[in-house]
């Protein structure tokens, strides 16, 4: 199996939309209107083809003069054009944000947001019009294809690696960008004969520096290993088990690669008002494909209960030999298909119940077991020097409060020790939406929880982003420190955060 075969079932994804095409119609007033009465779903609104900075950030609390480096977060930003929105939140074009700590003992934060300028961006800025299909969008138009990257938006996830900043999506290539000032170097092809290939949204770096990640398209599957100086050691070409099925992300253990399939399955190019663009199977199950990392033929398939999957949290081999894994599931895939399209549109909607379920997967037997808690969360995060290993604890974006027509997004924090099943919490309040926090060592700290917990929420009430630091030994005494944006930020997937 070949490069040609995945460019060729993408091909296929993209032209199997048989619904009739209709052009958008002029909604970006509707949108306005529709969030008058609900500020937080304002950062949906989006970003136009500006970008953002501010060198000095308002600080608050006390910022620890070691804590030095560049948090990087993504997702997507520019959700209209000439009045016309996309359909759906997944499709709007990627915009990276970098915050910048100097540490010292005169602390400052700075931030930079630069959309990705990718060929699909430059070539709709030039005709200042949308020209090609998104995520859950159908666009008339003639404008000839290239490959994957002819759609790429480059919007869901950024991480520093070997000197570049990789900004990631879906079904196409990374795209790197320079860490001084987040300028778009290009798509990154990894070794020749290899353009294009899907690199996912979701690698993972372990202890050593090595990045692992996943691709699919169609029936097929790539894994990617890449060392610590961004050179590609392997690219393996495999068969998905569950053929035009989504592939969102995945966990690693020393010896394998984890990915959970589940149910769903995206026709791109197919607009949601059609009804069409995405499949639900509640008959099949939750596929769990765990593949040995050195040969990815060697592989078993675990079937749980039908479910609906975006994140895991880890995944790590036990003694007896089976392979533990956690991650967050939702009954149904409501999110992707309803609800991500109504919240673009200027609508309430939740995540769907999502909670953390933890599996057991026996590779001698083929048997699982699967407990899950009863929390909703989403975004799970653990010790980044734990990828792959036994971690004892779990954070989450998490909700206990009742939600209401004014919010129903996360308002809090939630830490879970995995061994005794205690969970710590912080609330930021009703009135702040809590996106995707991630777990930062302290220097020289071996402890899982000698770290900090930084993330991204928006305020409601004032209009403004900021970015919040947490100890994690004291989650419930909330940010030690944040720093202040003068104005919002769409909301983002994922980011990560690397160390000065």
């Amino acid at each position: 199996m070949q490069r040609r075969d995945f460019l060729r079932a993408f091909s296929a994804v993209t032209a199997a939309a048989s619904w009739p095409a209709f052009a958008l119609s002029p909604e970006g007033k509707a949108f306005d209107d529709a969030i008058a009465g609900r500020p937080w779903l304002k950062p949906f609104k989006g970003v136009t083809d500006q970008d953002l900075r501010c060198d000095t950030l308002a600080l608050s609390g006390k910022w620890p003069a070691e804590f030095r480096g560049r948090f990087y977060r993504n997702g997507p930003a520019l959700n209209e054009r000439d009045g016309q929105r996309y359909h759906h939140w997944f499709a709007g074009d990627g915009m990276v944000q970098q915050f910048s700590f100097a540490g010292g003992t005169k602390p400052t934060v700075r931030h930079i947001g630069r959309l990705v300028r990718t060929p699909k961006l430059v070539a709709e800025q030039q005709a200042g019009k949308f020209l090609f299909n998104a995520y859950g969008t159908r666009i008339e138009s003639d404008e000839p294809t290239q490959g994957p990257d002819t759609y790429n938006v480059a919007n869901t996830n950024a991480i520093e690696h070997a000197g570049k900043v990789l900004a990631m999506w879906e079904g196409g290539s990374a795209f790197a960008l320079s860490p001084d000032d987040l300028s778009t170097l290009g798509p990154v092809t990894w070794q020749e004969g290899l353009a294009q290939m899907p690199f996912s949204a979701h690698p993972k770096l372990d202890a050593k520096g090595n990045l692992w990640n996943f691709g699919s398209a169609g029936a097929n599957l790539v894994v990617w290993h890449v060392d610590p100086t961004g050179k590609l050691v392997k690219a393996q070409i495999g068969e998905s088990p569950y053929p035009g099925g989504m592939a969102h992300d995945a966990a690693m253990t020393e010896r394998y690669i984890v990915l959970p399939l589940p149910p769903v399955k995206l026709n791109f190019g197919e607009d949601v008002a059609a009804g069409k663009a995405f499949v639900f199977e509640p008959k099949e199950p939750l596929r769990i494909l765990v593949m040995k990392k050195d040969d990815i033929t060697q592989r078993r398939v675990f079937e749980l209960p039908s479910q609906m999957v975006f994140h895991v949290g880890n995944a790590h081999e036990r003694a007896d030999g089976s392979i533990a894994l956690s991650f967050v599931s939702s009954p149904t895939p409501e999110f992707v298909m309803y609800a991500a399209s109504m919240l673009l549109a200027g609508h309430p909607a939740s995540f769907g119940g999502s909670s953390t379920q933890f599996a057991v997967l026996d590779m001698r037997s083929g048997n699982s077991r699967v407990e899950g808690m009863r929390d909703s969360v989403e975004f799970p995060r653990v010790h980044p020097m734990r990828n792959g290993l036994n971690t004892r604890y779990l954070l989450t974006a998490a909700t206990w409060a009742a939600s209401s027509d004014k919010q129903q997004w996360f308002h809090g924090l939630q830490l879970r020790d995995v061994e005794t099943g205690r969970t710590q919490r912080y609330d930021y309040g009703l009135g702040t939406v809590v996106e995707e926090h991630i777990v930062v060592p302290k220097p020289g700290a071996r402890g899982e929880l000698d770290a900090w917990l930084l993330g991204t929420t928006f305020d409601t009430v004032k209009g403004v982003t900021r970015v919040n630091l947490l100890d994690a030994r004291h989650i419930a005494d909330g940010p030690v420190a944040q720093a202040t944006l003068p104005y919002w930020l769409p909301y983002g997937f994922h980011g990560n955060f690397t160390a000065a």
